[in-house]
């Protein structure tokens, strides 16, 4: 068990940083909205923001705590998880990797307009090859059972039917995932919400103190023949009508008293299980707003569109994440106040949001862009407070002045990377140096030197302060020399020096430091 809890420490730093890369470039698509131009010229277009902040959101760190779900079960009927721990490195590894691909290619323009499934499509071939090892950690686990439980068998078909349920949601013609940006799609909003229902059954069984069997099968049964109807009729019939969707979409009402019955029997609490009382209330709350707001008489006062303003970020930023929370913390603590933090941002959000919304309907007289830059200060606090608590996390010891190296070497080569990567086209030209795409393979070489001096600063810090000594006295070399050939501008120069120098600091002194 130690094990899988460690193994859960070491993952944290990584989902920490990337959701705050998530918000980062929420924020900053808000900041574009509201006309800040200079932000346009570089990578950071609306465009690729918009995707980006969608993206990192809906397959970053949210999904991966959902999946720690079936292991907190596990761990629940008090089965030792040490067997999974390796597969899950795997799986981890590769959603890793697919989440730096996918940030890169969407960061260099590769979009396909979508709102759900904006990355290439070749990058999937990644998800699947992490969930093999995803499933390999699963059946390592269940074979551990003499009989096999009836939430296991639950988990064993979400293993399965998940996939083939994700294509169909996903595919442009039967799912109509691109509809979800313009409506109505009420067939979609069922079968996306029918998704959430055995992961509730599952979290509320895994959170009730005493044993907990389920209910009222027929108000699940219910929604999931009428979305097995409508993909039935969009494949050999074709579009629905908009009384069809409206039918689809109402039958999402059932789930409301299905997971007010399970919550009841299970016992379940706000004080004692807060994130996923939180989380339901949050789902039944964007449920019943969209099946009211989907009534054409009703959401045209209010929105004059088939949208429904800040509905996502309430089904997102507090449904889905919180949902991820309540199995999260059965494995890590989760920072003091950090629950009530979140509220508060999402509040800030979802009203500004909400009466912007209003008053572009002519509903509520309201200013918008003042709206805007409440919902732009609600973006900020986020990043602010996630800071915070990123940085409380962090163990207050003296640092060494090798790893005050690695540190300044972490901050120039991957911060500097970093921000090369966002704004070069804009650096470049106000610093006079010219600026071509290749670059960008140079700022990758940077941000894996930068990458190594963060990991010097915990582990093997001599060993790595030496090779990226090695590799900054060869690029520098090779920079200077193309700088004496005239093939590169004084940037060469620049870059060639800073190399040599903060190479040569580290082997000059490196007997100090032994």
């Amino acid at each position: 068990m130690d094990k899988f809890y460690k193994l859960v420490e070491q993952v944290m730093p990584i989902w920490a940083f990337i959701f705050l890369g998530s918000i980062l470039v929420g924020v900053i698509f808000a900041a574009q909205l509201l006309g800040v131009e200079f932000l346009n010229a570089t990578l950071l277009n609306p465009a690729t923001t918009r995707s980006l902040h969608i993206t990192l959101m809906l397959y970053g760190p949210i999904m991966l705590a959902l999946s720690l779900l079936p292991f907190a079960l596990f761990a629940k009927d008090k089965l030792d998880l040490s067997d999974a721990v390796e597969p899950l490195k795997n799986y981890f590894l590769l959603w890793h990797l697919f989440l730096f691909m996918a940030t890169v290619s969407i960061f260099l323009g590769v979009q396909r307009g979508l709102p759900f499934y904006d990355f290439a499509y070749e990058l999937n071939f990644i998800l699947a090859a992490s969930g093999i090892f995803y499933i390999v950690a699963i059946f390592k686990m269940i074979k551990r059972y003499e009989v096999t439980p009836l939430w296991v068998k639950v988990s064993k078909a979400l293993l399965f039917v998940a996939p083939l349920a994700l294509l169909v949601l996903m595919n442009p013609t039967y799912g109509q995932v691109e509809k979800t940006l313009i409506g109505p799609h009420g067939d979609n909003t069922l079968g996306m919400s029918f998704t959430l229902i055995p992961l509730f059954y599952l979290m509320i069984k895994l959170h009730a103190k005493e044993e907990f069997v389920a209910k009222w099968h027929i108000f699940w049964i219910i929604p999931l023949v009428g979305y097995a109807l409508s993909v039935a009729t969009r494949i050999f019939r074709g579009e629905l009508s908009y009384g069809e969707e409206w039918v689809y979409q109402w039958l999402t009402f059932a789930y409301a008293p299905l997971l007010i019955k399970w919550c009841r029997d299970a016992k379940l609490t706000l004080k004692e299980t807060p994130y996923l009382i939180i989380s339901i209330w949050a789902f039944l709350f964007v449920m019943i707003q969209g099946n009211i707001l989907f009534i054409p008489e009703i959401r045209w006062p209010f929105h004059r569109n088939d949208l429904i303003v800040a509905h996502a970020h309430v089904a997102i930023g507090l449904g889905i994440f919180f949902m991820a929370l309540s199995v999260l913390k059965y494995f890590y603590k989760l920072p003091q106040n950090f629950m009530r933090f979140w509220l508060y941002v999402i509040a800030i959000i979802f009203v500004s949001l909400s009466l912007a919304g209003f008053s572009e309907a002519g509903f509520a007289n309201v200013d918008v862009t003042s709206m805007w830059w409440i919902r732009l200060l609600g973006g900020v606090v986020a990043v602010v407070g996630l800071v915070y608590f990123m940085v409380q996390k962090i163990n207050k010891t003296r640092l060494s002045l090798l790893q005050l190296y690695h540190l300044s070497g972490f901050a120039s080569d991957g911060l500097g990377a970093f921000m090369l990567f966002l704004f070069a086209p804009l650096l470049f030209s106000f610093l006079g140096f010219s600026f071509t795409p290749y670059y960008y393979l140079v700022f990758g070489f940077m941000g894996f030197v930068g990458i190594l001096h963060l990991i010097g600063v915990t582990k093997e810090p001599h060993f790595l302060a030496f090779v990226t000594s090695l590799a900054r006295l060869i690029t520098g070399t090779i920079f200077l020399s193309l700088f004496y050939l005239g093939t590169i501008d004084a940037l060469g120069l620049l870059v060639g020096f800073y190399d040599i120098s903060y190479a040569l600091l580290y082997l000059l002194l490196r007997s100090r430091l032994l």
